[in-house]
């Protein structure tokens, strides 16, 4: 039987955590003087963790390479068991949204609005992962054929090249969600599945120095971030991509590192906690920004103005509300599921029993 790559749930369960964070914490950058440490602060805390988008789709390589490095791989029954678990949820919740922002008064009802804005993942800021991680479902086949049969060093430096060059050259409107842009993280969880033991030996191996790359690059972001647009100083637009670029390799390779540590203690109850957390991500993922707009609101109607207060009590309410509901949805959604196989197996026995 295949070892299971525990980090991975764990890991999935940090960048989940961190998600949230990077768009509460978005409220007081947009929001406070540039001039002042609470923006300085907050603008580094923003960057530490906004590794979330390539670290999803490092997982997303890494599992689902994993998965399949050994069996027969068929496209369309993978696509139309990912599809169906991903698009169902997505449409769900974008109406969901699209609900709420016409109560607010922002949208109007209009046919058009709403199916161009599920095509293009666009009816919140943070669905357009979605769109990013299908265009991975599609082709992942053609991942699957190339690691089995070339070299794996040549595509990694090859994808590398694609994704630099994504980033530095094609400008069109809806760019952030070209899979181009983000094929060497796929691709390095490609390459990390058929490594897996090579590379937590070497991450073990260089954990003090990858720990000092984290808080440098991090530090390093946070300021860049800071003078571009805290300060409205001139920067050049490849420079910071690349800064990003870098810092999410950087820490990808610490939360791995971090998360194989916690995953060492299966008994433990951050080990527990953030597997539940990681089973619960993609409706953590889909629900937090209205849990967010909800909070602003009742905050606002409170007369709350301190900032820094409403940046608290806004990881109190959202994390207190998001978390422990998806995780309770997922675990009864499990529950119903096996319920019902069960039933259906029995069911079937019995038939053939006759």
């Amino acid at each position: 039987m295949k070892k299971q790559i525990n980090e991975a749930n764990i890991l999935r369960g940090i960048a989940c955590l961190a998600v949230v964070l990077v768009h509460i914490s978005a409220i007081p950058v947009s929001t406070l003087q540039s001039d002042s440490i609470h923006m300085k602060i907050f603008s580094l805390l923003n960057r530490s963790v906004k590794f979330t988008t390539p670290t999803f789709i490092f997982l997303s390589g890494l599992t689902m390479f994993y998965s399949y490095k050994d069996k027969t791989f068929h496209y369309f029954s993978f696509l139309k068991k990912r599809f169906s678990a991903t698009l169902i949820p997505y449409f769900l919740w974008s109406l969901i949204y699209y609900k709420y922002f016409i109560d607010q008064g922002y949208y109007i009802f209009s046919w058009d609005f709403l199916i161009e804005n599920l095509l293009l993942a666009d009816m919140s800021y943070h669905l357009y992962f979605i769109l990013t991680i299908l265009q991975f479902y599609l082709l992942f086949g053609v991942f699957l054929y190339i690691f089995k049969r070339f070299n794996h060093n040549y595509i990694l430096i090859f994808l590398l090249a694609i994704s630099i060059f994504t980033v530095k050259y094609v400008r069109f409107p809806y760019a952030d969600r070209f899979f181009a842009r983000y094929a060497f993280y796929f691709g390095l969880g490609c390459y990390t599945a058929m490594y897996i033991d090579i590379i937590r030996e070497k991450l073990l191996k260089y954990k003090y120095l990858i720990t000092a790359g984290y808080i440098s690059i991090s530090c390093y972001y946070g300021y860049q971030f800071y003078q571009y647009y805290g300060l409205e100083r001139s920067i050049d637009n490849f420079t910071i991509e690349l800064t990003w670029f870098s810092f999410c390799l950087i820490a990808i390779m610490f939360y791995s590192l971090v998360a194989y540590q916690i995953a060492t203690k299966e008994n433990s109850v951050l080990y527990g906690a953030l597997k539940k957390i990681s089973k619960a991500s993609y409706y953590i993922y889909l629900s937090h920004p209205l849990a967010i707009f909800v909070s602003e609101k009742f905050l606002t109607n409170l007369g709350m103005l301190s900032i820094t207060r409403r940046f608290l009590l806004n990881i109190i309410i959202v994390y207190g509300m998001v978390v422990p509901l998806a995780v309770l949805y997922s675990s009864l959604k499990y529950k119903l599921t096996q319920y019902f196989k069960s039933r259906k197996r029995k069911k079937v026995t019995l038939q053939r029993g006759l």
